[in-house]
C-alpha cells in the first residue's frame, strides 16, 4: 500500500472539487462575512480622530479615548462572531470531507448531496459536531492566549533597552501567530482522529489503532503548518503591494486578493485532513462505481 500522502494527492488530483469544495466554500464564506461585517461596523462606528475630538462634540480627550475603546471592543466583538460562525461551517466541512475520502477512496464516485445524507445517518452527528466545534473554541482561545505571551514580553524589554524606539513588533506578532497556529494543530491532533473514527463509523477504532499512527498524525499537521506559514510568506509582498495604493480599484484587487491567499493557504489543510483519513480508512479500493 502507498503512504497515505501519495494516496491523499492521487484522490484530490482525481477528485478536486469534491473534497476541496467543503472547507474552501467554509474559508470563502468566512472571508466574505469578515469583510462584510468589517465594511458595516466601520461605518456605524468610525474612530474618533483625537485631535479633532472638541470640534466632533466629544468634551474632553479622555472621552474620546473612552469612545474608540468602546469602538474597538465593538468591532473585535462583531469580528470574532464571524470567526465562530466560521468555525461551525469549518466542522461541518470537515466531516463532509471525511464522508467523502471514505467513499471515494472505497467506490471512486460521490456526491454532495449524498455526503450529505450519510451525514444525517451517523449516529449522534450533531453531539459529535457540537463537541469537537466546543473543543476547538476551547483550545483556540487558550492557544492564542500563549501566543501573546511573547509579545507581552517583548514589548517591555524592547522599549527598555531601546529608550522607546519602535520596536518590530510586526515580526513578533506574525512569529507568535505562527506559533500559536503550530501549538493549536499538535493539541487538536488527537480530538481530530477521534472524530475521523467517528465518521468512519469505527468506533473500535482506539483499540485497533496501530502504534505511532498518532505521532504521524501529528508529522501531518507540522508540515501542513509550515507549507502554510511558506504560502503566506510568499504571497505577501503582492499583498503588500497592493495595500499600499488607495484607489477603488486597488481596494477590489486586494480584496480579492485576500481571498486568494485565503484560499491558497487552505490547501496544506485540505491535503492534510485527506491523508489522516486515508491513514485511518484501511479499506482499499474495490471497484470504480458504485456496487449495486
Amino acid at each position: 500500500m502507498s503512504s497515505p500522502v501519495r494516496r491523499a494527492f492521487l484522490l484530490l488530483r482525481q477528485h478536486p472539487v469534491l473534497l476541496g469544495g467543503p472547507w474552501l466554500g467554509a474559508c470563502a464564506l468566512g472571508f466574505a462575512g469578515l469583510q462584510a461585517v468589517q465594511q458595516v461596523t466601520r461605518r456605524l462606528f468610525p474612530v474618533v480622530d483625537l485631535r479633532a475630538s472638541r470640534v466632533l462634540g466629544y468634551g474632553n480627550l479622555n472621552s474620546a479615548v473612552a469612545e474608540n475603546m468602546r469602538t474597538g471592543f465593538i468591532r473585535l466583538a462583531a469580528t470574532e462572531c464571524v470567526a465562530i460562525l466560521e468555525c461551525a461551517l469549518e466542522v461541518v466541512a470537515l466531516a463532509l470531507t471525511i464522508l467523502l475520502v471514505a467513499r471515494l477512496a472505497r467506490y471512486g464516485v460521490d456526491t454532495f448531496s449524498d455526503a450529505l445524507g450519510r451525514l444525517r445517518k451517523v449516529p449522534a452527528a450533531a453531539s459529535i459536531l457540537l463537541k469537537l466545534f466546543v473543543i476547538v473554541l476551547v483550545i483556540a482561545v487558550g492557544t492564542s492566549l500563549i501566543a501573546m505571551v511573547p509579545v507581552l514580553l517583548y514589548v517591555p524589554w524592547h522599549i527598555s533597552m531601546h529608550s522607546g524606539m519602535h520596536p518590530p513588533l510586526k515580526w513578533v506578532s506574525m512569529l507568535s501567530i505562527d506559533a500559536g497556529r503550530l501549538l493549536f494543530v499538535l493539541c487538536i491532533m488527537p480530538f481530530l482522529l477521534d472524530f475521523v473514527a467517528h465518521f468512519l463509523q469505527r468506533p473500535s477504532l482506539e483499540e485497533d489503532r496501530p502504534k505511532g499512527l498518532l505521532g504521524q498524525a501529528l508529522s501531518y499537521g507540522v508540515i501542513a503548518v509550515a507549507v502554510e506559514i511558506g504560502l503566506g510568506l510568499l504571497l505577501r509582498p503582492l499583498q503588500m503591494h497592493l495595500g499600499a495604493s488607495h484607489t477603488g480599484g486597488s481596494a477590489i484587487c486586494q480584496t480579492l486578493m485576500g481571498l486568494a491567499v485565503n484560499l491558497i493557504t487552505s490547501l496544506p489543510t485540505i491535503v492534510c485532513v485527506v491523508a489522516v483519513a486515508m491513514m485511518m480508512s484501511a479499506e482499499e479500493p474495490v471497484t470504480e462505481t458504485e456496487p449495486a
